[in-house]
């Protein structure tokens, strides 16, 4: 029996990171998505920001139904029910009328990624063998995949931005057929079974109590509060300003085809961040977050200032290339990382509530962070925007850095046992 577990677990791990590259996110579709939904079905920017932001709002409302859905049927039956999911958003997306439309795709992408982010991680957790060197392991393989998603991406979106010349559909049917790609080798993985201390046919009344321990743990927890703090702030950041330097280029004068290879050069720059993110946390350790924060903001100020200086245009969109060379180094980085941090001093019963919380957290500062980035959107340009973004952050990142000092990268020993009894 524990043969059989052993080789289960080497099956899924082996071909986590292949999955894992074809079906983090949408490829083919992000390098022309918002030249897709501006010039081909006539939405605006801020119509884009809003849809994004109500995406997050699904996602908040599906989270706690998601976890239950998963507990009921397993990581891999949900792992691929997701996957059909986000193939029903690329579908709904080819036959985009308008922001009613695009926001019935948001809803079906939020199911899908509400169900995914917490199956395939907990996916791969559970198929890791319980060692000392478990973290790492997940790191490395984890590390892979998004490595591998985010080189492939980088060659889709150059040839994304050359189809989408020839016909902008073309894309758009492509990241379908890679959705239902990705949907089939999921359905390769093995479920792990874990053991459980209490029957199958579990009352609902005892599963909510289960879930509330497990949330109110999270909630009362100092290191978890300030990790869910950072990476809802972050991630909200990065969601808005991946559409505010699209429409920046835009109009800076890109065409398609340079937004595509910009887009390649964005994934490529993530993908060696997540890769290298063992790298930048043995050389920082305790200070990994707050010199992402430090980054990220600097990056927003530099786009911000090119934007507004109106200089030529082949160094304005030089110049933001660069920066977005940077900037998305340390996105690749904060993914790989803020999972990893998570799920320290867990274990499986723990972490999909605590993936779930944290899903909950950069969705309610992405919807928040959104509905002020679409409303900047509406009342000035997009230069003058990011100027106001970066004048908010500032004082955001001020805050939460000093909030995060006593309560995060803190040594085993100096953490209460309450916050590590789930280790």
């Amino acid at each position: 029996m524990k043969e059989e577990v052993s080789q289960v677990r080497k099956h899924n791990m082996k071909i986590y990171a292949l999955y894992r590259m074809l079906s983090m996110d949408h490829i083919f579709y992000y390098a022309i998505e918002f030249m897709f939904l501006t010039e081909v079905k006539g939405l605006t920017a801020a119509d884009i920001v809003l849809g994004s932001s109500v995406y997050a709002l699904f996602m908040m409302i599906l989270q706690i139904p998601a976890v239950m859905l998963i507990d009921k049927l397993g990581n891999k039956k949900c792992t691929v029910l997701a996957n059909l999911f986000l193939a029903a958003f690329v579908f709904t997306i080819l036959n985009c009328q308008n922001i009613s439309t695009l926001i019935l795709a948001q809803f079906f992408d939020a199911i899908g990624f509400s169900l995914k982010d917490t199956s395939d991680t907990s996916l791969l957790n559970v198929s890791i063998p319980e060692t000392t060197m478990k973290s790492e392991i997940y790191s490395k393989i984890e590390g892979k995949g998004l490595k591998n998603y985010y080189f492939f991406s980088a060659i889709s979106s150059i040839t994304a931005g050359i189809l989408y010349e020839i016909n902008p559909y073309i894309p758009i049917i492509i990241s379908f057929l890679i959705s239902i790609m990705a949907s089939m080798i999921s359905l390769g993985f093995e479920e792990i079974k874990q053991a459980k201390s209490k029957s199958e046919n579990i009352k609902i009344k005892d599963y909510f109590r289960d879930l509330v321990y497990s949330f109110q743990f999270i909630l009362h927890s100092n290191r978890l509060k300030a990790l869910l703090l950072y990476s809802g702030i972050i991630w909200g950041i990065f969601c808005l300003m991946n559409t505010c330097i699209t429409s920046l280029l835009t109009d800076l004068g890109a065409v398609a085809t340079v937004i595509a290879i910009i887009s390649a050069i964005k994934d490529i720059s993530s993908g060696i961040g997540a890769k290298r993110q063992l790298v930048f946390h043995n050389k920082l350790k305790n200070k990994s977050l707050k010199t992402i924060l430090i980054i990220t903001l600097l990056c927003i100020w530099i786009i911000g200032l090119v934007g507004i200086l109106q200089l030529n245009m082949i160094l304005s969109i030089g110049m933001i290339v660069l920066t977005l060379i940077v900037l998305q180094f340390i996105k690749g980085v904060h993914g790989v990382l803020t999972t990893r941090y998570l799920q320290n001093f867990t274990n499986e019963s723990i972490l999909p509530k605590i993936y779930a919380v944290n899903s909950i957290s950069r969705n309610i500062f992405r919807v928040l962070i959104g509905f002020i980035g679409s409303y900047l959107l509406r009342i000035t340009n997009t230069a003058n925007a990011i100027i106001v973004i970066g004048i908010m952050f500032t004082f955001v990142v001020m805050v939460l850095i000093l909030y995060m000092k006593n309560r995060v990268g803190l040594k085993p020993e100096e953490y209460s046992s309450e916050e590590t009894k789930f280790g």
